[in-house]
This record gives C-alpha cells, structure tokens and sequence, in this order.
C-alpha cells in the first residue's frame, strides 16, 4: 500500500496565494525579488512547519542539511506585497526568494518598487496577440496505433526491454513507495482514463496543482502530461504497462500552451519546490526552453551553461535538495538551433535524448555540448514510436524526446526503490556507467542507452564493497583491475617484487571458468593488460581470480 504524507503542507507554505475578482484572467505577471527574510515566522528548527516528514526523512537519509534557501519567504514581505493594492500572489519562491504576483494596477507596483526589503520587479509574464507567436512544432507526431503486443507489457514491452528495465519489475521493483512528479502542460482524462484506473483505485495521484491558474484542477487545457504519464504509469496487462506502475505521482501544470513566455520558467520552478516540500524524489519534465513569443526573451546558446537560465538553475538546486530531474532533451536537432534546450543543459540531471528502434539517434534529437563544453545528452530511450495511452483510452504511438524521457525517469524510480539508501548523484551516476557507450560518449547520445540490470549490479557491487569491505582490503594486497565496469578491455596494476609468474582466472556468476591465463612480468610495480579481449563476452558480473606463489587476491568486475 502506498504511504501517505501531508501534502498539504506544500501547498499552504508554498502556494500562498489570494484571489480577486477585480484582476482581469489576462493580468500582466511580474516577478518580485525580494532583499532577504528578514521577520520570518518560520525557522530551520522546526522544518515541519514548511516540509513534509517525507521530504525530512529524504533530506536525513542523503545527509543534507536545511539552510536559508529552504526557509518560506517572509510571511511579512508577503502580506505587505498583498496590501499594496489590485495584487494577485501567484506563488512565491523559497529557493531564489521571490513572489510571483498578477496585477494591473500600476500604483500598487509602484508602490512596491519602494519598498526597501524589493531588489527588483521583473515584468516576465507578458501576454501577446496569438497571432503574433511563433510557431511551435508539436512534441508528439505522427500518432498512430500498432498490432497488439502479446507480452506481459503490451505495446510497452519494446521501450521497457531497451533497457532491460523487466528485470527490476521481476525483482518487485515497480516504484512502490516513490514519488514522482510531473511537470507538463495538462493532464486532460487522468481522472476518468481507464489506464490509469490502477492509479486512482490505489490512490497514489498524491497531489495536483496547476501553477497557471493557480488551482488545483489539471484535468483539462493539455493532453500532453496524460500522455507522459501512461509511459511510466498505466496498468493495462497484456496491452500496456508504464515503467513506474506502482509509484505515487504528483500531477503539476507548469505549461501554458497558448502561449510561450519566460514566467513558464518560474512556473517549473515553483513547482519543483512544491515538490521538494512533498518529499518527492524524481521530477520527470518534458519540458524545454529557448525561444519565447517575445523575441527580445529568447536565449542564445552561450547562455546555455547549466548555470544561466532560470529552470536550470532550478534544476540544479533540485540536485542540491536531493531530487533527480529526468527531463528531455528537446527536439530541436534537425532544425536550426540543433542543440538541446533548457534545463537540459543542467549539472547532475539526467537529460534523454531520442533514438528509434534500430537504436539510432532521431534527427530531431536536441544535441550537445552545453556552452560550457559538457556531454549532453545524458542518455537515450526509444523516443521514436514510443507507446502510450491516448486520452480516449487507446494504445497509440508518437515521436519526441518527451516520450523517451519518461521511460528514463521510471525505471530511475525502480531502481532508486531497490536501493533507498543511495544518494541521487549515485543513482545518476550508476545510470551512466551502464550506458552502451559510456567509455565513448558523444553529445549525439550521451552515455547511451543504459542498462537497469546493469545498473542494478553495479549498485549492487558497491553495497557489496561498503558493507563487506572484502573488496576493497583485497584490493588493498598486491593487485588492480580497471575499468571497472569494464567492455573490451582489463587492464591490470600489480605489485610483482620477485618477479613470479602470475596466475589469472576470469569465472562467471554461476562459479564457471570462462577465461585464464598465465602473465610473466618484471619486478616492481606493473601496469599490464590481460592479453585477451572480452567483448564477446556477455554482460553481467565476473570474478577475477589472480594467484603468484601462495598470494591470491579475488576482484568482482561488472561487463557491459
């Protein structure tokens, strides 16, 4: 059974909101920044007062420590925002220390300016006439439905068997007791959709927000996040099951589709922080951004560092809390820009690029480096023909990195269920080292396409080393083996004094001498390989078994 949690304790420190009938739905919106948090009624010694016990308990387990960013904006700055005049509070933000509001009484703003404790009022959420946007290409192309997939996972079995992701759902990993949120433009038929019948039986849609409107309603405006959803969510055996059919999901509206503007940014932000306050550990966004209505708004690519644009640095400050955002990597690689969007371009995330069945890179993939030179994307899923579930209920295909990234971002939680005890950086890191391509990546496709079994085993073999710590004294004697996971290759760094003939065994997980040989070295400190190539061999967990004299030393190697 799914646990429970507060959540409405977010919404009440976060969401500090007051509505007026006299502001007009079309309002200007502004950002307020504000100076500090002076007069604050909330403390970092009683952390309930603004966080779940579920979001304490995450931040305790991972070792990290509250401090100011994590304190409410002052009640007191709040309240004298509100009474400066027409003024709508949108949200306000913990991390970054503002308050997002909608107004068009030009006194009231005038008047808060003034105010000594305000450092700025950003005027980020122009409206414009719909005919003068852009244009914008959809996520989703080309839907269509498919012959009937007689596995137990339907038309999923493909995008789920990628990644060998069966083998966490085999073990009893299916998210259970994760929380995942989702970030999107609109959930319309989540409450009524049979592939998610599953999903409201068990109660684990824990919370909805729509930081638009700000109401709690998301079931309308966008079939987007209903879509994304299904990928990890949906139970409908035999015709299609999600990556994550067990989590509990928070169902958050950022996106306002008519329109693309720069508070959208702030929207994903307020939401993240909504989500850090649930306790929420993996924010799966298909979301991205560059351009916007307004072009004097857009971004050029220099700014795409990881550290300029305002949903990256929400992105990374998520890392920071302890979350880990799974985000797509846009689709903009067989146009002109070709790069990916923001926050892709964040530190410790894991951003997913699109390939199709043959396991090629789309065209339309958003590809790398970051401005600052970094490897992007992370890593790869099916995002060509990837299944889903429309909103009528039926099995249907499409085309975007926002289809591949939800796959990503539920076999994350699986396998973050597996091991609860590990941070989020070593979650994203064991990702990467089970990437297809992790000793080459390439801004095209990362790391690859990772492996969950793999990752599993590496998990595995670290617990294995930290609880036992048999590998490394072992380790420790006279013998190295590197890499470590290791492909073709494995090299060896020993200490040989008397020069003996060294003695080498590779056996298998099931005890099998796979591989031997004997290595005649010099004296002293050796670097050497072992002669032969291991790329036939198949992935999995190996032992090295090295014997001089009546010294022995065993090391456990991962293949992939």
């Amino acid at each position: 059974m799914l646990f429970r949690f507060n959540i409405c304790i977010a919404l009440t420190i976060v969401l500090v909101f007051i509505s007026s009938d006299k502001l007009q739905a079309q309002a200007p919106r502004y950002i307020i920044s504000l100076k500090d948090k002076q007069n604050n009624t909330y403390s970092l010694a009683t952390p309930s007062a603004f966080l779940s016990q579920r979001a304490i308990d995450k931040r305790n387990r991972q070792h990290i420590p509250l401090d100011s960013t994590d304190l409410p904006v002052s009640p007191v700055y709040v309240d004298s925002i509100t009474k400066a005049g027409n003024i709508r509070i949108l949200y306000t933000s913990r991390w970054f220390n503002y308050v997002a509001i909608q107004t068009n009484d030009e006194q009231a703003l005038e008047k808060i300016r003034h105010y000594s404790f305000v450092t700025g009022t950003d005027h980020t959420g122009a409206r414009v006439n719909p005919d003068k946007r852009l244009t914008k290409q959809p996520d989703t192309i080309a839907v269509s439905a498919r012959d009937a997939d007689l596995s137990v996972y339907g038309k999923a079995a493909t995008q789920i068997h990628l990644h060998e992701g069966e083998y966490l759902h085999n073990n009893k990993y299916r998210g259970e007791n994760m929380l995942i949120a989702i970030l999107d433009a609109g959930f319309i038929s989540v409450d009524k959709n049979r592939a998610f019948s599953y999903l409201r039986a068990h109660n684990n849609i824990a919370g909805t927000y729509d930081f638009v409107n700000t109401t709690t309603n998301v079931y309308g405006n966008n079939s987007h996040g209903a879509e994304c959803l299904s990928i990890l969510a949906s139970k409908l055996p035999g015709e299609m099951t999600g990556t994550a059919p067990e989590a509990a999901y928070l169902l958050l509206r950022t996106e306002d589709n008519e329109y693309e503007q720069p508070i959208e940014e702030n929207n994903w932000e307020a939401a993240v922080e909504y989500a850090d306050s649930a306790g929420t550990d993996i924010i799966s966004s298909s979301l991205g951004y560059n351009t916007f209505d307004l072009p004097f708004t857009d971004y050029t690519y220099s700014q795409f560092d990881g550290h300029t644009t305002m949903i990256a640095r929400a992105a990374a400050m998520a890392t920071r809390k302890g979350m880990i955002i799974v985000c797509t990597a846009g689709n903009e690689g067989d146009k002109s820009w070709k790069h990916i969007l923001s926050p892709a371009d964040a530190d410790d995330i894991l951003s997913v690029g699109a390939i199709n069945r043959d396991k090629v890179v789309t065209a339309f993939s958003g590809r790398g480096p970051t401005a600052d030179g970094r490897i992007k994307p992370d890593v790869v899923s099916l995002g060509a023909e990837t299944y889903f579930v429309n909103t009528s209920g039926s099995i249907a295909s499409g085309f975007g990195t926002s289809f591949a990234s939800p796959v990503i971002a539920g076999l994350t939680a699986c396998l973050w269920q597996a091991f609860p005890d590990r941070s989020n950086l070593e979650i994203i890191q064991a990702i990467k080292a089970a990437g297809s391509q992790y000793n080459t990546p390439d801004n095209n496709s990362g790391y690859g396409i990772p492996n969950f079994h793999t990752a599993f085993d590496i998990l595995l073999n670290k617990q294995w080393q930290d609880s036992t710590k048999i590998a490394v004294a072992l380790n420790k004697n006279w013998i190295k083996a590197f890499p470590n996971p290791f492909t073709e290759k494995v090299k060896l760094y020993l200490h040989n004094p008397d020069g003996r003939s060294i003695n080498l065994q590779l056996y298998n997980n099931a005890g099998q001498l796979i591989k031997q040989t004997i290595l005649a070295t010099g004296t002293g400190y050796i670097y050497t390989e072992w002669p032969e190539d291991f790329s036939d061999l198949p992935q999995g967990i190996y032992y090295l078994h090295a014997k001089k004299g009546n010294e022995k030393s065993t090391i456990k190697l991962l293949k992939f």
